[in-house]
């Protein structure tokens, strides 16, 4: 059998559909599969996702067995079987924390390629009964993979590597950090406001933000001076970044996995999250949790976790027994077991 797999999401600029992809192919590369041949298709530079899948990746589908496509949406007229990756359908269910290039898109084809698809993968129970609802599949067709972890990279730190990035980076106080794009839907704007009213009580606290802009932030065009914005971090650099923080917090608003939360509880750092469906499935009752949305509560929630030294220990400590439980192994045999399945 011969699976093709849509690889262009690990062309540059890379996102967390990348590191989805990597993971996966990078365990079925360490397991065995003699009966199972697979192609990575992408084009020679980046372009367009939607020319692409309309064009390249549907006249690919000739040549294989199953194509895989881990990006929302597979090609239309497909000549093999398809399986499609469905991070979420917040551009569904909240088209307002959206850009309208990016909605338009995703609302016509996140829905239409969902009930082509011959399965489904997402990452987690609660996102795949939104899709089913949203996308109007039958839900046994919708299967739960969760994503794994490289865990020779992400792992506590020795203190040295900590010490190292803290002079590199300037961080010579205690900080909050927060990790990925920066926009409304991850509460970027909720992080602002409960560190600044957290910052009444312990004013030394600053708010490290690491990742790109990708919407407008209120009071982010001309931040505080506590607010250090350091855009994109390297992949070898946030273990020991992860474990510098007095906490980690991750308040979105929605999501379909949410990576940083997870690299940061095997990284040992103490862990701040909204109370969406995905982190309480995935990720209780390693993180201290506060109702979504809600700036005073995430304010009081980290003013727990900088201010009780035994709870912030109980929770360094809970992280990397959790975090252990997801393998790139697991998610790739299932990955393997379901295309064998589509195949027939």
């Amino acid at each position: 059998m011969r699976i093709g797999i849509d690889g262009k999401c690990l062309l540059s600029p890379r996102a967390g559909v990348a590191r989805y992809l990597d993971g996966v192919l990078g365990a079925l590369a360490a397991i065995p599969h003699p009966d199972v041949a697979i192609d990575v298709l992408a084009p020679p530079e980046a372009r367009r996702t939607l020319s692409w899948v309309l064009g390249d990746l549907r006249r690919a589908t000739r040549r294989y067995q199953v194509m895989h496509c881990p990006f929302y949406y597979p090609p239309p007229f497909a000549r093999c079987p398809v399986t499609v990756a469905v991070h979420d359908v917040l551009v569904l269910e909240h088209p307002e924390w959206f850009t309208p290039r990016r909605l338009n898109t995703l609302r016509v084809m996140i829905p239409a390629g969902a009930r082509r698809s011959a399965a489904i993968v997402t990452f987690a129970r609660a996102t795949a009964d939104a899709i089913a609802a949203a996308c109007r599949v039958d839900r046994a067709r919708v299967r739960v993979i969760p994503h794994g972890l490289d865990h020779r990279r992400f792992t506590p730190p020795p203190s040295t590597a900590v010490d190292a990035v803290r002079r590199r980076l300037g961080l010579e106080r205690p900080f909050v950090l927060q990790l990925g794009a920066l926009e409304p839907r991850r509460g970027t704007d909720l992080a602002l406001e409960a560190v600044g009213a957290l910052r009444a009580s312990q004013p030394e606290v600053e708010l490290v933000l690491a990742g790109e802009a990708r919407m407008p932030i209120k009071n982010l065009d001309a931040p505080p001076p506590w607010v250090r914005l350091l855009g994109w971090v390297a992949d070898e650099d946030l273990p020991a970044l992860y474990a510098a923080a007095a906490a980690v917090v991750a308040p979105s608003r929605g999501e379909g996995f949410d990576f940083p939360v997870l690299e940061a509880l095997a990284c040992g750092a103490p862990v701040v999250a909204s109370d969406i469906a995905v982190h309480v499935e995935h990720f209780a009752p390693a993180v201290e949790f506060f109702p979504s949305g809600d700036a005073v509560a995430l304010a009081t929630a980290l003013g727990t976790v900088l201010g009780d030294s035994a709870r912030a220990a109980a929770l360094r400590a809970g992280g990397p027994p959790l975090a252990a439980r997801f393998t790139w192994k697991a998610a790739a045999l299932a990955h393997l077991a379901l295309w064998r399945e589509v195949a027939g």
